[in-house]
């Protein structure tokens, strides 16, 4: 919007007003409601700090309207994009983040009650007689003698597929804002985000696996603040400490493992669910000379003596007293009341009472609480402190939670497990993608000349800039796209990386990876990495229009062509 310098600080909180009231349009105009999300979407860019005024407004219109079924993948795609620019929602209060999930839980609710319909109506045709279902279900048939050809089987299968692109956006909405809010606020709002959830699981005797793997979401980062999250590595690497003691333990969804030095003190901790990984490196005489310290300033009690390694021979490596309940730790959530996901209706439970204190290990066990215990009991016993034992505070899965299932050890030197987490490790814990970045010069026109780009124009390295980090190839232990990180740098030294809370991208910037005239093995490497990539960021300084078969790619679905304008 080049012309947004003209509108004055009104006029565009006037705009953007009238774009949050077109959201209400769903009946007299049915494709202006699409139109205003596309609009502000682009305000988000382009008109920042009015979004930021009259952002709380918009977002009570997107609850009034989440059953339009005909607005949910732009809405969704709409309330995800808000979270990739965190200035958007940076004063934002729990009754704001209380109406995105409530949005996303809202669609999660709506799209299993479908499936039931479906899954209903499916099965009384089927136990109908032929007769009732030709004569009494379709009463054209009477008239006619035939019935109308039903919906084509790919309108099915491109139903079905937007069905779960819909679940999946719902879910993604509420792992992103969760992530980013701070620890306090996520304690304030663990309680209207599970039950929402268990009032929209679509099994009624079993707790939803995607429903499991957000509770996980949910137990495993309840104390991490959003920098300590991008702080962690998206794969698992095991590092080199040459011989070590490697044991296992499970508990609930979480493995944690140790792989302690058999010659040393250090040892790697990793810790595993089925929402992520992480991985740490300890001193075990100093971790459990300071855990055992903090234990003991916790029950006001001066230490006597030092236990041993965890690893070790003594009582408390052998694990005992795992089976002592957990007596201390502070609640969360004691005095609070949940109210209604939807900003402005009243409480649904009016019972004081907490619910049982086993219901979060029932959950993680894959559980269903029954429908009579939330509506009475609106509050989950979220206790927090320090385990039973010292030897739980290295094993247990979920850090610092309470009134968990004991973990129980693997069986060691057993291949099938270390097989399992070896695919597990393996596995990105966020979304990853690989884009290409092409450079295309003066007067260039051709897939070689192209590919044979080392350097580019001022405007173009500026633009470069803006897209990511630079990463040491070489040094890199994640996820790198397919690039070399070998050392060798046969895919260059250096590449770009972007990622948030829950996605990562790594670009193939053509003119970072090495191609020589004289060498054919470069430009075919660069054009199999480049290639092979869905989307082509295009930087087209050639002065003319870039045709799209320039880089032909049997995966090169979408391109993005940057033109600067005055050399910007």
């Amino acid at each position: 919007m080049h012309y947004k310098g003209w509108i004055k600080r009104d006029q565009q909180d006037l705009l953007i007003s009238t774009l949050g009231d077109g959201l209400m349009m769903t009946s007299g105009a049915p494709e202006a409601p699409q139109i205003c999300l596309h609009a502000l979407g682009v305000a988000m860019l382009e008109l920042h700090g009015a979004m930021v005024r009259m952002l709380p407004s918009i977002l009570q219109n997107l609850v009034r309207i989440y059953s339009a079924a005909q607005l949910s993948v732009h809405l969704l795609e709409f309330v995800s994009s808000i979270s990739r620019n965190q200035g958007l929602y940076t004063n934002f209060r729990k009754g704001d983040y209380q109406v995105l999930f409530a949005v996303a839980i809202n669609y999660i609710r709506f799209h299993n009650n479908q499936r039931r319909r479906e899954t209903s109506l499916s099965t009384n045709t089927a136990g109908a007689r032929p007769a009732d279902v030709g004569e009494k279900s379709d009463p054209r048939r009477q008239s006619t003698g035939a019935i109308p050809a039903s919906p084509s089987e790919k309108q099915l299968l491109n139903d079905v597929a937007l069905s779960q692109y819909v679940l999946v956006m719902a879910y993604q909405v509420i792992d992103v804002y969760f992530l980013s809010l701070t620890p306090a606020l996520k304690a304030e709002m663990f309680d209207s985000i599970i039950v929402g959830l268990l009032q929209s699981n679509y099994s009624r005797s079993n707790l939803d696996e995607v429903n499991e793997v957000c509770l996980d979401m949910v137990l495993q980062n309840h104390s991490r603040s959003s920098e300590d999250i991008l702080g962690l590595s998206d794969v698992t690497v095991q590092e080199d400490f040459g011989p070590v003691v490697e044991r296992h333990w499970i508990q609930h969804n979480g493995i944690v493992t140790i792989r302690a030095q058999k010659e040393g003190l250090m040892a790697q901790i990793i810790e595993r669910s089925c929402s992520g990984a992480t991985s740490r490196i300890v001193d075990l005489t100093a971790e459990v000379s300071r855990k055992y310290v903090e234990r003991a300033e916790r029950t006001e009690r001066p230490p006597t003596s030092l236990p041993a390694s965890p690893l070790s021979d003594s009582p408390v490596s052998a694990f005992g007293s795992l089976s002592q309940s957990a007596s201390r730790g502070r609640s969360i959530g004691r005095n609070r009341r949940l109210h209604s996901m939807a900003p402005g209706l009243p409480s649904l439970h009016h019972e004081p009472d907490m619910l049982p204190h086993d219901s979060i290990a029932r959950l993680l066990r894959g559980e269903l609480l029954s429908q009579s215990d939330l509506s009475r009991a609106p509050r989950f016993p979220m206790r927090f402190g320090a385990a039973p034992c010292l030897a739980l505070e290295f094993i247990n899965a979920y850090q610092g939670l309470q009134n968990l299932d004991v973990p129980v050890m693997l069986p060691p030197n057993f291949e099938a497990v270390a097989r399992s987490l070896r695919i597990f490790d393996n596995t990105a814990m966020v979304d990853t993608h690989k884009v290409s970045v092409a450079y295309v010069g003066p007067g260039q026109t051709t897939e070689r000349e192209i590919l044979l780009n080392q350097q580019g124009s001022p405007a173009y390295w500026n633009f470069l800039r803006g897209m990511g980090h630079i990463r040491r190839l070489g040094q890199m232990k994640d996820f790198s796209a397919g690039l070399d990180t070998s050392g060798q740098d046969s895919d260059g030294r250096y590449t770009l990386g972007w990622r948030d809370l829950i996605a990562k991208l790594i670009f193939h910037v053509g003119t970072l990876m090495p191609a020589r005239e004289d060498k054919q093995e470069q430009i075919v490497r660069k054009k199999a990495h480049m290639g092979n990539d869905f989307v082509h960021i295009v930087f087209n300084e050639s002065g003319r229009d870039y045709e799209f078969d320039t880089i032909p790619s049997q995966f090169n679905f979408v391109q993005i062509i940057v033109t600067p304008v005055d050399g910007q």
